[in-house]
């Protein structure tokens, strides 16, 4: 296997990169590595919001990624799509309004690699072809047996095996350990709208280092280049279905192409003044996060509608010793008693519901050490 990729070098802490100030900084609780202009050294980790990001020597490459994906949902967008996720929750935090998470928000790249190859080897498979049979069914219809002609789609099955002499562009691996649990956040980019890199796109953007380098990275890409020839050599079959496919290939000339992809990273604290990542896709403003109710505040009201219902349970027996002397006010203390035990047993749903909520919060969420 051979490829096309420059080399990892070591960057120094103090070294800038592409003709821009941008030096590596690193967190030291999650571990992740970014470079970052001169003012943005000593914020607070985008991902993790744990520690300060301090100077630390990178591994990467030297060299300029290829593409990216600029921002196509600007910061005066924010606010809308926030106040949509903000609205769904019913006893939210304090903390967790649209105006803090837009306010908050960070502007991030991060990376995926893609891979070209020429593939030659030998591939084999069952190929699949439909064919139709008729046949005849009886049926009981107005007191008398019917025949109905049917038509049905069967496949045949037959061996087929060939010679691969190929290439295939652009398929997706991994820059980074966590890319499918990042993806299941941002949801799919669309990657034939990058363009070639230029700095001045990135504006303020901090960017994230691959941690996965091209060897680790082809692994997990040649399952998705084998599903490509899996589907090249059906379509040459000429078959409607495959199965049992297998190929011995050479992987050869791989290059490798870096592409950054744009993220929004915000946050809010819950009641225990832990910080909730949420995730927007720059591009097409998918967003997510976990939407955690407080159980706090859920308790506070439930402690006041219990208040509110033993002062009415009070007025209601005040009412109803005063019926003694004056009859007309008996039916207030029986309006009151009945107030009182549907707002006493109203004070059980917050009091419940946060917990029940939170339980059900199983979406994917940034990872933490």
């Amino acid at each position: 296997m051979s490829e096309s990729l420059p080399k990892s070098e070591i960057i120094q802490e103090t070294q800038s990169l592409w003709g821009t100030n941008r030096q590596p900084a690193g967190c030291p609780v999650c571990q992740r590595v970014y470079l970052v202009l001169p003012d943005q050294m000593g914020i607070t980790c985008p991902f993790c919001r744990k520690a300060e990001l301090a100077p630390q020597p990178a591994r990467l490459r030297p060299a300029e990624p290829e593409k990216m994906t600029p921002f196509k949902i600007n910061r005066n967008q924010l606010q809308p799509i926030y106040r949509d996720f903000v609205s769904g929750l019913w006893i939210k935090p304090d903390d967790y309004t649209a105006e803090n998470l837009a306010s908050r928000a960070q502007q991030l790249f991060w990376p995926l690699w893609l891979v070209d190859s020429d593939v030659t080897g030998r591939w084999q498979m069952e190929a699949g072809f439909d064919y139709q049979v008729e046949s005849t069914k009886e049926i009981f219809v107005n007191g008398q047996w019917e025949s109905q002609k049917q038509i049905e789609t069967r496949i045949r099955w037959e061996p087929r095996l060939g010679e691969l002499n190929t290439h295939v562009d652009n398929v997706s691996a991994p820059a980074l350990e966590e890319h499918q649990n990042r993806l299941s956040m941002t949801g799919n980019y669309p990657l034939k709208q990058a363009v070639d890199f230029k700095p001045e796109l990135l504006e303020n953007a901090i960017l994230e280092v691959p941690d996965l380098p091209p060897d680790d990275a082809w692994p997990l890409a040649k399952p998705q280049v084998e599903k490509i020839l899996n589907q090249l050599c059906q379509d040459a079959c000429g078959a409607q279905h495959q199965r049992n496919f297998a190929v011995k290939a050479l992987y050869n000339n791989l290059n490798w192409t870096e592409i950054l992809l744009p993220l929004y990273a915000t946050y809010y604290l819950d009641d225990e003044g832990e910080p909730q990542i949420i995730i927007i896709n720059g591009v097409t403003g998918a967003i997510q996060g976990p939407r955690i109710a407080s159980r706090k505040k859920g308790l506070r009201i439930a402690g006041m509608l219990a208040g509110a219902a033993g002062i009415m349970f009070l007025l209601a027996l005040v009412s109803l010793l005063l019926a003694m002397a004056i009859p007309e006010i008996r039916w207030i203390g029986a309006l009151l008693m009945v107030l009182g035990l549907g707002t006493g047993f109203s004070a059980i749903i917050p009091a419940v519901w946060p917990g029940q909520w939170n339980r059900k919060q199983e979406g994917p969420r940034i990872t933490m050490p």
